[in-house]
């Protein structure tokens, strides 16, 4: 069995699944590919990762304007459209407030050293809690993001067998 991991700065994600270099795919996004077949695996809450010491920590909750005035890193992968329209009606425009970033990682670095905040996925968040970083739930939302399972329409035993699988997982990590 050959999983990919299909990733939207790749040039043309889809092509492995459809060429059938593999069997299925894991994404973030869908693509709309009539080819594939597309099956949500699990939701993410995104939340806002804060650096130590930071004035927004005596809060249990934050809103999007609530961070309005501070740098906003956000992994470019972790997408989720009703976030990204709602900061970009927040932010001025005059300002780069909004940050994009090329890993999780990378976002955690900069918000621990305190040049920002983050905005992405709880789960991550509260497992970089050892790199210095704390989280706050969002309180207007619900901003979600959602992972998918792609593979070809091609009935194929394995590829079943791991559907079955990883549905089966993504259900008992929910709450």
């Amino acid at each position: 069995m050959r999983v990919e991991w299909v990733s939207e700065s790749a040039w043309n994600p889809q092509a492995g699944l459809r060429e059938g270099r593999y069997d299925a795919g894991v994404s973030l996004q869908v693509f709309g590919d009539p080819d594939l077949r597309t099956q949500p695996l699990w939701t993410e809450i995104m939340a806002v990762a804060l650096p130590p010491r930071f004035r927004l920590l005596e809060r249990g909750k934050l809103t999007l304007s609530d961070l309005k005035d501070y740098p906003v890193y956000r992994w470019q992968e972790e997408v989720c459209p009703l976030l990204d329209e709602q900061l970009v009606a927040l932010m001025p425009l005059d300002q780069q407030n909004v940050q994009r970033v090329t890993s999780f990682e990378m976002m955690a670095l900069w918000v621990a050293a305190g040049y920002g905040v983050g905005i992405a996925a709880h789960s991550r968040i509260v497992r970089a809690h050892g790199w210095g970083l704390s989280m706050r739930p969002l309180a207007d939302g619900p901003y979600e993001v959602v992972t998918y399972l792609q593979r070809p329409h091609v009935q194929v035993e394995a590829t079943d067998r791991f559907e079955r699988r990883a549905l089966q997982v993504a259900k008992a990590g929910s709450p």
